[in-house]
């Protein structure tokens, strides 16, 4: 029987792939796609999957913002928690890589893939699929049709 941790994991492990396909469609979508950027997406990735364990650990427990810790000295104190200070760490770790792919805000050549629709772009979709809607049904939906 699988763990807590080891099942945690392993959602980990979807959700990377999920989101390896998710940031490759918006590079894409953008034009600024490139195999050379497969280091650093990797690196994001990994930030990524640590983020999320620790991130749904932390929820597990509550997002309990304090610890207790007793010193050699007998002494109790509330320190800020692990997991906490963690889910802060990799939380930035991955901001700076999305700012590295140029997935920010400041990027402003991003496109926005929440667009509103004009009665033009509206002609549009229905002669087109909705690729996104697509893409959330496939993964969100647990149909992987990879």
């Amino acid at each position: 029987m699988a763990t807590k941790r080891q099942i945690l994991v392993d959602e980990a492990q979807k959700a990377r792939v999920i989101e390896h396909d998710r940031i490759k469609e918006i590079l894409i979508a953008n034009g600024t796609w490139s195999t050379a950027l497969y280091p650093l997406l990797e690196t994001y990735l990994d930030a990524f999957e640590i983020y999320y364990v620790m991130y749904n650990e932390w929820r597990s427990i509550g997002f309990k913002a304090t610890k207790r810790h007793t010193n050699k000295a007998k002494a109790t104190n509330e320190t800020k928690h692990p997991l906490a200070q963690q889910v802060e760490t990799w939380s930035l770790k991955k901001a700076k890589y999305l700012n590295q792919l140029g997935l920010d805000s400041k990027n402003k050549k991003l496109k926005n893939t929440g667009e509103l629709m004009t009665e033009k772009t509206k002609e549009i979709s229905k002669d087109k699929t909705n690729k996104l809607v697509d893409f959330r049904k496939r993964h969100v939906a647990g149909g992987d049709s990879s």
